[in-house]
């Protein structure tokens, strides 16, 4: 992201007003996160000060999602299991989302924004593994929220955004397309502003503001793998869940995405592209959403 970029994401900042600050435990999950020498132990603790977030983090621990064959009762037993990247990821998301959260975006939690931003974070993960890049959770969070741009336009926006939320998407007008004609800006541009705000990792920040295929170049973005992934990973669960086909059509032909992961370790060939996000596309089907 250039430095002209961010000057005018700190625009977009001032035409939304004041945006909510970091919650205390994000900023601390992070610290913990990059000292190599944090234990479980020490992030265990970290967490149980927030006793709310560590009942959503059990919560969705015992979900059919991670298929736990016993119950997970306890957070030191949940970071054993699980490991320690995922539990920061959980409660990153957890954390990140409940921050986001008042009376006006319970409407939208209440939708499929959940589900859909749990299904990039399991596509993500998916094409991370199976393209060997080996992104020790990134991938899962930057899929997870890619689109909190959306909640922080319609919680300081209100009704202007809402009803272009509204009139966006499906068959309709691209959203983004929307957003940019009568706001200015977009919710990447939007997410990307919070995450400078909130200090959140640059290779982060960037996947957000990359996730939509309106004129961003991924090879710009702190971590262009990552970036390419998130954004192959929401097209693919938008073309699943709102063309009606039974494959992906847009994910398999975003080159500028797939261009940069043909490098990778073990590459997807072109012509296994629909079928692989198909097949994946399929297993989560069968895997219900944790809730939080």
């Amino acid at each position: 992201m250039s430095h002209e970029k961010e000057k005018e994401l700190a625009r977009v900042v001032a035409r939304m007003g004041d945006l909510p600050a970091m919650p205390g435990i994000v900023a601390e999950v992070l610290r913990l996160s990059d000292d190599p020498k944090t234990g479980m132990a020490e992030m265990s603790e970290a967490i149980q000060r927030d006793p709310a977030l560590s009942a959503k983090i059990l919560r969705v621990s015992n979900s059919p999602y991670y298929g736990m064959r016993g119950y997970v009762g306890t957070l030191k037993l949940a970071l054993v299991i699980l490991g320690m990247v995922e539990v920061r990821n959980i409660a990153l998301g957890i954390s990140i989302f409940d921050a986001l959260r008042d009376k006006t975006t319970e409407a939208l939690l209440a939708s499929d924004f959940w589900n859909h931003a749990f299904v990039v974070a399991a596509l993500a993960r998916k094409l991370g593994s199976r393209l060997g890049l080996g992104m020790q959770g990134e991938d899962f969070i930057a899929g997870l929220l890619h689109d909190i741009g959306k909640l922080v336009l319609w919680r300081q926006i209100g009704q202007e955004y809402i009803d272009i939320f509204r009139a966006g998407g499906g068959r309709g007008r691209p959203l983004c397309t929307l957003e940019a004609e009568q706001l200015g800006f977009t919710h990447a541009d939007a997410a990307a502003a919070l995450a400078l705000q909130w200090n959140l990792p640059k290779s982060l920040a960037d996947a957000i503001w990359c996730h939509a295929p309106a004129g961003r170049n991924l090879d710009k973005a702190g971590n262009p793998r990552l970036a390419a992934i998130v954004r192959i990973a929401n097209l693919a669960a938008t073309d699943d869940y709102t063309s009606g086909t039974k494959a992906p059509t847009r994910a398999p032909t975003e080159e500028q995405a797939w261009r940069l992961l043909d490098s990778a370790p073990t590459p997807i060939k072109k012509e296994a592209r629909q079928d692989t996000l198909a097949a994946f596309i399929d297993e989560l089907k069968e895997t219900l959403v944790p809730s939080f």
